[in-house]
């Protein structure tokens, strides 16, 4: 998914600043702030200091990286193909646009081609609010060629004359995904604040260099989060599988009993009606004054499209939120449960759950480091085990294509931009590359 503020490098100043945005900022609907932790009623988190305790930083071999990768660096893409070393793939100016939000990279099948999100924003941004503005939400979608270094920017055609839709800095593009080698899966959340048809699943076809919309948001009677519309549920996250688009719903905001419901629609057969397929549960949903604990519980969807997992709200009372992590198994709905010893105090917050390419192993990592826990791996093939990582970090992990390791970073800890690389069943982590964020593998 998944959006944070990359220019705050220190600990002490990402505290002020969220303290700065709690008071200036006026409440509103928005999604989760992802550089700005919050407790789920417009309250900042505050982020308890690093460990004081010294620890050994190891240091991943440079062959770790792989011969097909791709990092951002000072907000510009980088590219490295074959073995040799990365190159910059962009030259974005930023004048007076000083916070840059990226979205994860993403290779196609063959890596030919990277598609990314990102959004630049002026100075001056406010915050609060339940759920909290996320100004990394959105943002212009681009495709790099990487044999011709091309950029391509993709517009929804009716938007063209709209100033963010058109601007090669901003847009309402949300969640990316391959369908295969050369066709583009994109959400696309449309102009905020006006009601319009656009908004909705899109292919690009790279044959054809064709844009077309395969599902409207009308088609899911559903509503997103920068156009609420009343009686509607609210459109949280989005996932894609096996020809499958699965989204996460809230029914019932903003009320005592708000319902947090997975549902999938079919992208072949985009005519057939959505279906349900797991209720993560209930809870009191960004309802003052005492709201609940989670806002965007974590959730994904394995890349055989076989299996779902999910942080399942047992206890979604403001004073005592707790949930478990459970396995689905979409063909016979039987369930696994899994990272059964991690601790209340981690599963209390919204965590951000990844499946390995192998559809067998899944990483659980918290949104922010509310406390120093994480992250984690297990297993289908041993679901009792569970094994926890250091150094703590949070955030999306970004699997190698075998699924023998992974890796993160943490925007909240002074050294935000340094890549850890995970190796499963290796418990230390080893510093794979510094001053760089969002890393993937091709």
């Amino acid at each position: 998914m998944h959006r944070r503020l990359h220019k705050l490098v220190a600990l002490s100043s990402l505290v002020c600043v969220l303290i700065f945005l709690a008071s200036c900022g006026s409440p509103g609907v928005g999604t989760i702030p992802s550089g700005t932790p919050d407790r789920g009623n417009g309250t900042p988190a505050v982020i308890p200091p690093p460990s004081p305790t010294p620890r050994t930083v190891l240091t991943a071999p440079s062959t770790a990286t792989g011969n097909f990768y791709a990092f951002v660096r000072d907000n510009q893409l980088w590219v490295a193909q074959n073995g040799a070393n990365p190159v910059q793939a962009t030259h974005f100016d930023y004048t007076n646009l000083p916070n840059v939000f990226w979205h994860q990279p993403l290779w196609s099948p063959g890596d030919h081609f990277i598609a990314f999100i990102m959004n630049a924003q002026p100075a001056g941004l406010g915050g609060g609010g339940c759920p909290g503005p996320d100004y990394g939400a959105n943002g212009v979608l681009y495709l790099l060629n990487t044999g011709t270094m091309q950029l391509t920017k993709l517009v929804v055609p009716a938007d063209n004359s709209d100033a963010l839709a058109s601007s090669p800095h901003n847009g309402y593009w949300q969640y990316i995904f391959w369908e295969d080698s050369m066709h583009l899966l994109a959400w696309y959340n449309g102009i905020t604040g006006k009601m319009s048809n656009t908004a909705g699943l899109y292919r690009y076809d790279l044959n054809s260099n064709t844009l077309s919309q395969v599902i409207p948001l009308s088609g899911l009677s559903v509503a997103t989060l920068s156009n609420v519309q009343k009686g509607l549920p609210l459109l949280l996250s989005v996932r894609y599988s096996s020809g499958q688009l699965f989204y996460q719903v809230i029914v019932h905001a903003f009320g005592q009993q708000s319902q947090v419901i997975i549902y999938r629609h079919s992208v072949a057969h985009p005519e057939m009606p959505s279906s349900k397929v797991l209720e993560m549960g209930t809870e009191p949903w960004c309802n003052p004054p005492q709201s609940g604990p989670y806002i965007k519980p974590g959730w994904d969807v394995s890349t055989d499209g076989e299996q779902l997992v999910a942080q399942m709200i047992i206890d979604g009372s403001p004073t005592s939120g707790v949930a478990s992590i459970s396995a689905l198994k979409l063909n016979d709905g039987s369930t696994t449960a899994l990272f059964a010893q991690v601790s209340p105090q981690v599963l209390s917050h919204d965590l951000v759950l990844a499946w390995g390419p192998d559809s067998q192993t899944v990483v659980a990592a918290q949104y922010h480091m509310l406390s120093q826990n994480g992250p984690y791996s297990a297993t289908l093939a041993n679901p009792a085990a569970m094994q926890q990582y250091t150094p703590g970090l949070s955030g999306q992990a970004a699997w190698r294509p075998d699924s023998s390791a992974f890796v993160l970073q943490s925007l909240d800890t002074p050294d935000a931009s340094d890549i850890y690389l995970f190796v499963t069943g290796n418990t230390q982590g080893q510093l794979l590359l510094k001053d760089v964020r969002d890393f993937v593998w091709g």
